[in-house]
Parts: C-alpha cells; structure tokens; sequence
C-alpha cells in the first residue's frame, strides 16, 4: 500500500501499527495518511497517493529489518572461525608425532605413533559437540514446556547475558485494550443508571476502541443498551465526538473538552469536578464527557490502555537481578510517565513519542562493543527489546534479543528471537534464568572435558597412558558431560522459585547503587502451558495492512 494525502473526507486513523500511538489520529483535508494504517471511524475517505510502494512507511519499515538483520555479531564470525581451524590443527600435530620421530629410530617411531595416535583420540572435540548441543536442547526444551519459544541455542544462551530490556509499552507492557478507570456522575440531572444507559446508547454506534470499552463499562455495572430509546439524528463531529436526537426531544453530545468548551457546559462544572479532570490528566488517560444541552454536562469518564496485572511484578524482579529496564513508546509523554510510575520504570528511562526508525536508533545506542575476548568469558552486555507490533520489528531485528508477545502482530513474531505464547511478562525472568543456567552448564562442561583431556595428554607424554586408556577416558568425559547438560531438560520437580540470586546480577546492582546489600532475587514459578506451533508469517505488504 503507498502513502498519501486526504482530499475528501474527515475520520479517526489508527496509526498503531506503524507509530504505536494506541489512540487514533484525527485526519481531515490535506491530512498525510500512511499505508498500514486503518480508518476506525465510519466516513470513508478519498486519498491522492504521494508514493510508490516501494517507498511507503511499510516498504521502509521492511527495509529496515533486513538491514538491522544483515549484520553478524563478532561472536558468530569468532566461533566459525575457531571451528574452522581447531580440527586440521590437531590432525597437523598429530600426523607431525607419528612421522618425523621415525628418522630417529624405529622404537622410538613407534613410541611417538603411539602417543599421536592418543593425541588423536584425546583430542577429539566429541565431548564438547555432543555435550552443547544436547545442552542447549534441553534448555530448549524446557522453555517450550512453560510457553516460550526460542529461536536457537545460539540466543538462550545470549539471554543469560542480558543486561539491559527496552519495552515498547502498547501492548506490551500494557494489554493494548482501552479500559474505562473512572465513570462519574455530575449533577442530579440524571442516575447513575440512566447516564450509564445513554452513554452505552450513544457509543453503540461508533466504531472508534474508546466506544467499545464505555459500552462494556455499563455492561459490567449491569446496565444494557436501552432498546425501547430511539436514536435520530446521529452525527460524528469532527475532532470533538458525536451528537444524536435521543426520542426525538433532545441533543445528547459525548465527545471531549473541545466539544464541551465550544457548547459552553464545561465551564458550568464545579471546582471540584475540574480538580478531579487535572488529576485524571495526570494519569495519562484520555477524558470525556456526556451530556445535553438541557441538563449540561451529567457524566464524564476517563480511559486509559490498562497495565498489564504482571509487569510491575516482572520488572521488579528484573532490576533485583541487575537489569536496567527502558520503556520506549509512539504515545504521548503523559500517558508514557504515567505507565513507566505505575510499573516501576525510572523517568530518566522513559522515551516516548517515537517513531519506528527512533527505537531502532535508541537501541542501536544501547548497544556497547563487544570485547575482543570469548563469549564465555565477557561480562554480560547485551541488550533485549521486548515488543508486538509492526512497528517494533526494526527494532526487534537490530537488538542482540527480541522478544514478542504471542498476540502481537506476525511481522514481529518473524523478526524476533523468543516468543512469549501467552504473551506474560513474568516468563522473561524465568528465560533469563534458563539462559544463565545453559551458559553456566556450558562453561562446566568446557572445564571438565579440558581438564581431563590435559591430565590425560601429560600421562601420554609421560609414558603413562596406554590408547585403550586414553579411548576410555574420551568415552566416559563425554558421557559425564552430556549427563550434565541433561540435567536442564523440563522436570516436574524443578522449582524456580527458589531465593537465588545470580552473583552477576548481585554485582552489577552493587556497582550501580553502592549499597554492598545481597538482595534475594526471587523467580516465580511458572506454571506449565501448552505451546502452540508458530506458523510462518506472510511479510507481504497486504497482509501488514
């Protein structure tokens, strides 16, 4: 779909798939419109396109993924280039060891073709090809148990080494549904039934996502659509909210201030009324009123994208591990702090009103070089970018993990990394977890196949090991280490609730506020879900819009 510009008609446009701003967007004449977007209001609209497919917001974004993709990390190249050149190396030794000593005598040759042969066996990398990957199979296979899906060993392993989570907030850290937080009475005009009723009439009509929720809203205080009412006379005001004829006697408006201020009811509210319409504004929400030209104002409402139950207590157990948490957002600054306060987030790691290319850029930022060491060895410094809609998906690409919600939408599921199927945020500290436990797995199981394979290469040498030895010692440090990564595969009994604390996460909190305190990090324990199949997702543009 390509871009272009209003040139008859007036509606709301949700642009959350390509900003992530979950409130729509007034457009009139002359307005630009994004390919991706959908009209939510009930106007139809003729739009002149300003650009060929290939240049649209949706051609863009998907240019943007590839790009953020083609980039290899160091440690990839690192490994395949360790891989590539380990085995011909011990292979050059060996074959040197049961060669060149024959110019110095026959039993002596025969000595040295022995202890190559040794070598060989010895130095075969069986244990640690064998061992890793049932490792990293099993940690697999444990996050599938409880819902997460991973995309590779390779990035379990990277999410042991997290460091720093950004989250986009619509949909993420909140359920991406609007909810009705505050429904009051003005006046004595009119019972709380009877506004509840009116309102519930007036927004059954309308297709914008506040109206759903104000119409379930009455639902749940019992109230229905007040069929014996008839409803004339039904108009969208443009900006400011709708107006119809109500048994054919009165107007009854519900929309904004903007419509309430040019009416003249606003005014008419107490003092009190209009200290509680601040303090409302202050969290964020988005205010409304009901009301008619007889009776004045009789109702007003607040909406907001409710938080999601768990992702205060996600976040929480995220900082006590050492991880920084950031929140990055196409809505208002507002609505952004508010969330970020009500979850946990720090203000100074708030950004909001961003657009698409903003987050892939603040991501980028966080990002830090990575030390010229081995991945094992390097302190944790990678950075994860949590998110579900299209508009995520740069972002999700050029992160070092990318995690999506299972109801996000299928262009972010493609780009990212690990999937939360039943889209809960506490499973991240449990992935996490998971990923330390396969990395620390890892590393015993590197020491263990060194240290066995150095005692037995110094018997060799020292005329101590004989090949049938040598062919027991290889079988049997390749079984104790595939044992050991077996231990992470999904057990009933295996309880990650217990009070642990990583020792990474313990200093890297120590550094950063000076306090020396060991605070307990405690992992909930996760429930065991189905898992469903991740279809593959069809990144063609129709399909994104």
């Amino acid at each position: 779909a390509a871009d272009g510009v209003v040139v008859e008609g007036s509606t709301s446009i949700d642009e959350s798939s390509l900003t992530g701003e979950s409130t729509p967007v007034q457009k009139n004449i002359g307005g630009e419109v994004s390919g991706g977007t959908i009209n939510t209001g009930q106007t139809q609209l003729v739009i002149k396109t300003t650009t060929t497919v290939e240049d649209s917001a949706v051609s863009r974004l998907i240019r943007l993924v590839e790009e953020a993709q083609s980039n290899r990390s160091p440690t990839e190249m690192m490994v395949d280039s360790f891989a590539r050149s380990y085995t011909p190396s011990v292979i050059l030794v060996a074959t040197i060891m049961c060669t060149l000593p024959w110019y110095f005598g026959s039993e002596i040759g025969r000595q040295w073709t022995l202890n190559g042969l040794i070598i060989i066996v010895i130095a075969c990398p069986c244990a640690l090809t064998i061992s890793t990957p049932v490792t990293y199979a099993a940690g697999l296979a444990a996050t599938a148990k409880r819902g997460v899906i991973i995309k590779g060993g390779a990035k379990l392993e990277a999410m042991g080494s997290v460091d720093r989570i950004v989250f986009d907030k619509t949909g993420t850290l909140t359920k991406g549904k609007f909810s009705v937080t505050q429904l009051n009475v003005v006046g004595t005009s009119k019972t709380r039934q009877e506004m509840l009723g009116l309102l519930s009439l007036m927004q059954e009509r309308a297709s914008h996502p506040i109206a759903s929720s104000l119409v379930q809203a009455a639902k749940n205080e019992g109230v229905s659509v007040p069929r014996q009412m008839v409803v004339t006379d039904h108009q969208i005001l443009k900006g400011e909210g709708i107006m119809a004829k109500v048994n054919g006697q009165q107007h009854v408006f519900v929309g904004n201030r903007r419509l309430f201020d040019r009416l003249g009811m606003f005014d008419m509210l107490s003092s009190s009324n209009q200290n509680l319409i601040e303090e409302w504004e202050e969290t964020g929400g988005t205010i409304g009123f009901i009301g008619s030209r007889s009776n004045g104002i009789f109702g007003m409402f607040c909406v907001k994208d409710s938080v999601r139950e768990e992702a205060k207590d996600a976040i929480k157990e995220l900082k006590e591990a050492g991880i920084e948490a950031y929140m990055c957002t196409g809505d208002s600054d507002a609505m952004a702090h508010s969330v970020a306060k009500e979850v946990g987030i720090h203000e100074h790691c708030v950004n909001s009103e961003l657009l698409p290319e903003d987050k892939l850029n603040f991501v980028e930022g966080l990002r830090r070089p990575a030390p010229k060491r081995l991945a094992l060895c390097r302190q944790k410094q990678y950075v994860l970018f949590c998110g579900d809609g299209v508009n995520d998906a740069p972002a999700l690409a050029a992160a070092d993990i990318g995690v999506s919600m299972g109801e996000g939408a299928a262009m972010a599921l493609e780009m990212s990394d690990v999937t939360l199927m039943d889209s809960r945020l506490t499973k991240l500290p449990y992935v996490i977890e998971m990923g330390q436990r396969v990395l620390r797995t890892v590393k015993e199981n590197i020491i263990i196949s060194f240290v066995a394979k150095f005692t037995v290469v110094v018997l060799t040498f020292m005329g101590k090991m004989t090949l049938l030895y040598a062919i027991a010692a290889d079988v049997g440090v390749m079984l104790l280490v595939t044992l050991n990564g077996m231990k992470l595969l999904p057990n009933d009994t295996f309880d990650l609730s217990r009070k642990k604390r990583s020792r990474r996460g313990r200093r890297i909190v120590q550094q950063r506020d000076g306090l020396g305190k060991n605070t307990d990090f405690e992992l909930v324990q996760m429930k065991r879900d189905r898992t469903e199949s991740i279809h593959s997702a069809d990144l063609s543009v129709s399909e994104i819009v």
